[in-house]
């Protein structure tokens, strides 16, 4: 509570809600994405649901899928989350110790409405998606005893000799004797700081597909728009205001600006082959967009007045994706795909807020990854049609990493701060129960630091 009360303050404040990313600002540290497709029923199966795309969600997943819809069709699907961003806290380099920071939902949000409207040959739909939200904070300060007040988990340090790279204590003790020079090697601590971001994408899609006979083909119009409030309060281990660090979507140096959506227009193309009623298999393409996020920073030197560091651009990834689906027997479906996220996209042009860092040749890397998706559908045929679904996918680690050179303080901080991540592994559930004109779903998928819960619905007229 008292992070979260510390961030209003500070909003307050400055006036204007901040923002950041393609730069090394906290608060973007151990930060998630989820870019999974829309809708309740793909969620179930792990989403995986390119090669099946039959319902109103293809608009966004794969739009070739559209034409498998012969009736008019409204869907929408509302979703709550959890997810947690890992800071590290304490320790002394390598080993350091990470903590999860929970960021919720504030309340159940639509996050996917669509309709679709077939003619002869051709589909038509149109829609709203929100493929990214995240919320929160999180802090690396000193913990102290509440008593005592004495410091019993202290925030991470590292001990670095002269032109040389990390050691440990003992190691760095042995320097200075050696050399008999106690700044032979020196400790270092990461200063503490209170970080927080609020980020979202939205989307409004006009898609539309075409089909051949055995193999269908769409596309889809996006635009989509994005705001972002992310920044950093670093302070001196006596909790003195060193400085600021901020990336955003307005110009924080003007104090009577508000916080406004950044857009761009991206396309989506894919297709889709039914060569009989128990196969198909279909492949998709989605383009990134491109936001600006200019990054700023204030410290005594401008006497906490924002000066711009750089005009930062957000870059969202890239997506490629094929899948497959079979029926063995008409009651089952499975599922199965893959997709290609290309994370560096994060890092392209990325402008550290440390003139030092800075001076790294491609200090900060995010590896492009391959998510795998496996799940299946069982309807039990009964006077109202009942479907249990469940799924598995793989999320290889992609979260933004340093790999400079360790041989300055200012480089080792940034590597205890965006270490390498971690891949977790998605489990969901779902079940539905369709009727001739209604259909209704839900689905939970969960991992080490994500929890997603999705209700959706279809009419058809």
């Amino acid at each position: 509570m008292r992070r979260i009360c510390f961030f209003l303050a500070i909003c307050v404040a400055i006036t204007v809600p901040l923002a950041a990313q393609n730069t090394d600002i906290e608060s973007l540290a151990g930060l998630q994405f989820n870019f999974g497709n829309p809708g309740a029923r793909s969620l179930g199966m792990g989403g995986a649901f390119l090669g099946l795309a039959d319902d109103a969600s293809a608009a966004e997943a794969n739009p070739a899928g559209l034409t498998i819809l012969r009736k008019p069709e409204v869907s929408i699907e509302a979703r709550n989350y959890q997810e947690q961003q890992i800071f590290s806290t304490s320790g002394t380099f390598p080993e350091i110790a990470r903590t999860d920071f929970n960021h919720y939902s504030q309340r159940i949000e639509l996050t996917f409405g669509s309709f679709v409207y077939p003619y002869k040959k051709f589909t038509f739909g149109a829609y709203y998606h929100e493929p990214l939200r995240n919320e929160g904070a999180g802090q690396v300060i000193p913990q102290r005893n509440q008593f005592s007040g004495t410091v019993e988990k202290n925030v991470p340090n590292f001990f670095l000799p002269k032109n040389g790279t990390p050691v440990t204590q003992a190691q760095c003790e042995q320097i200075r004797q050696q050399q008999n020079d106690f700044f032979a090697c020196l400790e270092y601590q990461v200063l503490p700081f209170l970080s927080a971001l609020s980020v979202q994408e939205r989307t409004f899609g006009l898609a539309a597909a075409y089909n051949f006979g055995k193999i269908s083909v769409g596309g889809t119009v996006r635009y989509q728009r994005f705001n972002e409030s992310a920044f950093t309060f670093r302070v001196t281990p006596t909790f003195d205001f060193s400085s600021i660090s901020v990336q955003a979507t307005s110009d924080v140096t003007d104090q009577t600006s508000k916080v406004k959506d950044q857009t761009d227009v991206t396309f989506t193309g894919g297709i889709k082959w039914a060569p009989n009623d128990k196969f198909s298999a279909g492949a998709v393409y989605k383009q990134g967009a491109k936001f600006a996020t200019p990054t700023f920073a204030a410290n005594s030197d401008t006497q906490f007045k924002f000066v711009k560091v750089a005009d930062t651009t957000f870059h969202i990834p890239d997506v490629y994706g094929a899948g497959v689906s079979y029926r063995p027997i008409p009651v089952l479906t499975v599922n199965a795909d893959a997709v290609h996220v290309t994370y560096s996209n994060l890092v392209d042009n990325f402008v550290s807020i440390n003139a030092d860092i800075r001076a790294i040749d491609k200090a900060y890397k995010a590896a492009d990854i391959t998510e795998l998706h496996v799940g299946g559908e069982y309807f039990f045929a009964m006077k109202i049609p009942f479907a249990l679904r469940a799924g598995v996918w793989r999320d290889p680690a992609h979260s933004i990493e340093f790999r400079g050179p360790l041989t300055t303080p200012d480089a080792v901080a940034a590597a205890i701060l965006y270490p390498k991540g971690t891949s977790q592994t998605h489990i969901s559930a779902g079940a539905g129960m369709a009727w001739p004109r209604f259909q209704i779903d839900a689905a939970y998928d969960r991992s080490q630091h994500y929890r997603v819960g999705s209700l959706s619905m279809v009419a058809r007229f």
